[in-house]
């Protein structure tokens, strides 16, 4: 057997669903035809990659080192795909200057710093669901800049030869209602999280999906995922709704209806980077944003208590490349 990119999509379906059974339904696949594939999988990596528990499975150390690579390998054969998408789009107005991004409330803050700088230019935005995909529009020139980001665990976005800074990196933050029995706490852990029902983490999440099972696994659960594909507002309307638990990556101001809590010892965040082609014209303002960044992490910051541990943002920190 050879194991192909098809595999690897069978074992980060496994993954994110937490159990075989609804595996097999997302990849319209019977469970026992599933399980023999899984079964092969594993021989041609020498070993298991999941251990099989009453209530789903859970990456072994390996199949955590697997999907790592796999995710890595899949957004890399993604290039083609997101070279096409790019090369295909309708050309942009004339000298109009384009900024690529993924779902983040840094993306208006460079449009506005730049807007700002160049008020006589056109100005257009590509938003795309994973980093990946925006910076393949930076390679192939599509876009001038680029607003990426990362999560714990998982493969920071490849942005080696682009210039590069931090933007900022802010908690991921757990959404409760404001009945529930930890609602009252500053801090929570995920420990004291087992036992919920949990909205996964959307498409357009970039990454935090398999972040957030990696360090519920590391605290001794898998998340009992039961709603899948929503936006962070509709995941926050669940939340109120249900009673059940999801991640959100903006404060409780954007999400009404809900409380949100930073998780302790700063498990769960997300770093925001910009990103630039070296010799850009637009290399000098992606360099002086300071202001700006300060000023939204200021204004995301205020619906968190700054004084919480594992709540507060980091001041952003300028690398010239990765």
């Amino acid at each position: 057997m050879d194991i192909g990119l098809r595999h690897l999509r069978i074992l980060l379906t496994v993954a994110e669903s937490g159990s075989i059974s609804r595996a097999a339904a997302t990849l319209s696949i019977a469970q026992p035809g599933l399980t023999a594939q899984l079964r092969r999988i594993e021989q041609e990596f020498g070993g298991s990659l999941f251990r099989r528990r009453p209530d789903g499975v859970v990456p072994t150390e390996l199949g955590v080192h697997v999907l790592g690579r796999a995710r890595e390998l899949l957004d890399g054969f993604g290039d083609l795909l997101s070279t096409a998408r790019a090369l295909a789009r309708s050309a942009e107005p004339a000298q109009a200057v384009a900024l690529g991004g993924v779902d983040s409330p840094w993306v208006p803050v460079v449009a506005s710093a730049v807007r700002d700088r160049l008020p006589h230019s056109e100005q257009v935005t590509y938003l795309e669901p994973r980093s990946q995909d925006v910076l393949e529009l930076l390679r192939t020139g599509k876009v001038a800049l680029a607003v990426v980001s990362e999560f714990p665990d998982v493969a920071p976005p490849p942005v080696r030869g682009f210039g590069t800074r931090q933007l900022g990196t802010e908690p991921v933050l757990i959404g409760l209602t404001p009945g529930h029995r930890l609602a009252h706490r500053k801090l929570i852990t995920l420990e004291e999280l087992a036992e919920e029902t949990w909205v996964a983490p959307g498409d357009r999440s970039d990454g935090l999906g398999l972040s957030l099972r990696i360090a519920c696994e590391r605290a001794g659960f898998t998340p009992r995922f039961r709603y899948f594909g929503a936006d962070q507002a509709t995941a926050a309307a669940i939340v109120s709704a249900e009673d059940v638990v999801g991640v959100f990556t903006a404060p409780g101001g954007y999400y009404p209806g809900i409380t949100v809590k930073p998780v302790a010892g700063g498990r769960l965040w997300r770093r925001t980077w910009l990103a630039w082609t070296p010799g850009s014209p637009l290399a000098a303002i992606a360099e002086s944003l300071d202001v700006d960044a300060h000023a939204l992490a200021g204004r995301l910051a205020g619906a968190v208590n700054a004084d919480t541990p594992g709540a507060r943002w980091d001041r952003p920190v300028h690398r010239a490349a990765w």
